[in-house]
């Protein structure tokens, strides 16, 4: 089966509906995955092994794929961030090679099929705008049928871990009719 087929099947089973313990201890891993399993077992007035179990659950769920940090690329000399949208429909060849750059391509820090107008949609980093241009979206336009690109001039929303977590608390009851 193909990886988009996988995906969208995946929408199609019945969620893991969390208790509050469970979203408690993911909002403390969030806020920082460093912390403790004692940690949290203070925080949740709950036991040592209480809390590994849960998390061993999240992690067989696939809830909590890993435990990582959040870098601040720009810090590191990336100053330059696009989001590019493309289609292909020159055929197979063309579109083995996109994805074949994609997957390759380091400066690609994200990328997706999507449904809508555009068929691929990527995120892409470089240390400027030049660079971008002329070592990424000259080497993608090839491959591509209008490429579309949009560039990042400041971030106006923080992913909200926390708001979307209370939001699963409050809707958890509709999830599961």
């Amino acid at each position: 089966m193909s990886e988009v087929r996988q995906q969208i099947s995946a929408l199609h089973t019945q969620p893991y509906v969390p208790d509050d313990l469970d979203l408690v201890v993911l909002a403390k891993m969030i806020e920082d995955s460093t912390i403790s399993f004692k940690q949290l077992a203070k925080l949740t007035k709950s036991d040592q092994r209480t809390i590994a179990k849960r998390y061993e659950r999240l992690k067989r769920e696939g809830i909590v794929k890993r435990q990582t940090i959040q870098v601040d690329w720009s810090r590191l000399g990336l100053t330059a961030t696009a989001f590019m949208g493309t289609a292909t429909s020159r055929g197979d060849e063309s579109r083995k090679e996109l994805i074949d750059f994609v997957q390759h391509e380091p400066r690609v820090l994200q990328a997706y099929t999507t449904l809508g107008s555009h068929e691929y949609f990527m995120i892409v980093l470089d240390t400027n705008m030049e660079r971008l241009r002329s070592e990424v979206c000259d080497q993608l336009e090839p491959l591509t049928m209008g490429l579309s690109t949009s560039v990042v001039v400041r971030s106006i929303k923080d992913p909200d871990h926390k708001g979307l977590l209370e939001y699963i608390r409050k809707t958890r009851k509709r999830i599961t009719m």
